[in-house]
């Protein structure tokens, strides 16, 4: 199946409620169909009312739908039991749960690579300040890939409690071997958590075939609501973390002394849930299916050739990842000598009404490491078309070569 963006617009209501745009941020927060925004508006409309807690109608249909929602999360990556999907906020608190909900002892040790997201690396380096954890690295090389013989070294030589790594890199695009790399931290007893927040449209993801312990991702980047995501993990490793919130359905009695925890994942799902946001995340499910992951996947190929192309032309211009689009389908990050890309982005927004993202993309660390300056990162979207891919490119070049 060819994917038809033009068609797929129809879908999106905030093509016909804007003036013509470009929407070229979708590695920070894809935009949302119609069905989507339908499902949340139904919570509102229908049956506006907490679940588990009431045994009026209300009630029960929301426990209903948001239960269906659990479901359908677990079915879509691949889980053995819904109840191993705790809903977060975000891939961030879903990461930080797992950071706080361990029993860590001191010098236990954790191996991230080097250019993760903010949301995977401080976490542990605040565990490093407050429980005497270690936070380690391994290194991307200089085709932001991993050399799988000196990862097994790093853990064949240390003891590694957790390895902690992106799926696809928000910088780059590219995705590391992680089937490769989940075996081998296994091979020497480590847990293994996923952050999957870039991947969700360009990859298909299966928790049982790759076996990780954790994985953690964020509705609002792969078309669904914002303030929705969720954490996986392994009913029995879930059932020995302490839960980070304390409150109402987290326990199922208690008294002034004590109290007696729900069963996962309820007790990690403190106060009132953001239940709008569990029937928007199953609408949005249900429509990349529709669309289909791999032929999602092409048509950013398609797009992200045709920017690349123009792109490497131009000899002040220094792509940030793989020179092969094949293996960043969904972002092109760029640099260009002498320019500040922030004033760029304001640019190409106020003059021709094309949104980027300027900036360190939330990865400090590793700009400060390769001492390199904000980049300007063209990320893509299934509603996008090679005409607005042109349009950039007509809106770039002379920029590039005159600005």
């Amino acid at each position: 199946m060819v994917l038809d963006p033009q068609k797929i617009r129809e879908d999106f209501p905030v093509f016909d409620n804007n003036k013509k745009f470009i929407y070229f941020d979708n590695a920070c927060t894809s935009l949302r169909p119609s069905s989507v925004i339908k499902a949340m508006n139904e919570y509102y409309e229908l049956h506006p009312s907490c679940h588990n807690r009431t045994l009026h109608s209300f009630g029960i249909q929301t426990t209903k739908k948001f239960e269906e929602a659990r479901d359908t999360i677990a079915k879509f990556i691949g889980a053995s039991n819904p109840s191993e999907i705790i809903f977060t906020r975000n891939t961030t608190e879903a990461i930080n749960l797992v950071a706080k909900g361990i029993n860590w002892q001191k010098n236990d040790k954790i191996l991230i690579s080097d250019m993760e997201h903010n949301s995977n690396l401080l976490p542990w380096q605040f565990l490093s300040k407050d429980k005497g954890v270690e936070c380690l690295q391994f290194e991307l090389n200089e085709n932001y890939q991993v050399d799988l013989e000196s990862f097994e070294k790093q853990l064949s030589s240390q003891r590694i409690r957790l390895v902690a790594f992106h799926y696809t890199s928000n910088v780059t695009g590219a995705s590391l071997p992680v089937v490769e790399l989940t075996k081998i931290a296994k091979k020497y007893g480590a847990l293994v958590l996923l952050d999957c927040a870039q991947a969700m449209l360009t990859s298909s993801i299966d928790v049982t075939e790759l076996d990780v312990d954790f994985i953690a991702f964020s509705f609002h980047k792969c078309l669904g609501p914002a303030g929705f995501g969720i954490l996986y993990g392994k009913k029995s490793i879930l059932e020995n973390l302490t839960p980070m919130l304390y409150g109402g359905e987290t326990v199922i009695d208690s008294t002034y002394e004590s109290c007696t925890f729900s069963e996962v994942p309820y007790r990690f799902e403190a106060g009132l849930q953001n239940y709008s946001g569990a029937f928007g995340a199953r609408a949005a499910i249900d429509y990349i299916q529709d669309i289909g992951v791999n032929n999602i996947k092409s048509h950013l190929i398609e797009l992200n050739t045709l920017l690349t192309e123009a792109l490497v032309k131009e000899e002040n211009v220094k792509i940030i990842g793989p020179l092969d689009p094949v293996k960043r389908p969904s972002i092109v990050n760029f640099t260009i000598e002498g320019l500040d890309l922030g004033q760029i982005s304001l640019v190409l927004d106020k003059s021709h009404r094309i949104m980027v993202r300027s900036g360190v993309h939330c990865c400090h660390s590793w700009f400060h490491k390769k001492e390199l300056r904000p980049s300007l990162r063209v990320s893509l979207g299934p509603y996008n078309t090679r005409e607005e891919v042109e349009k950039f490119i007509e809106a770039i070049i002379p920029i590039i070569r005159f600005f």
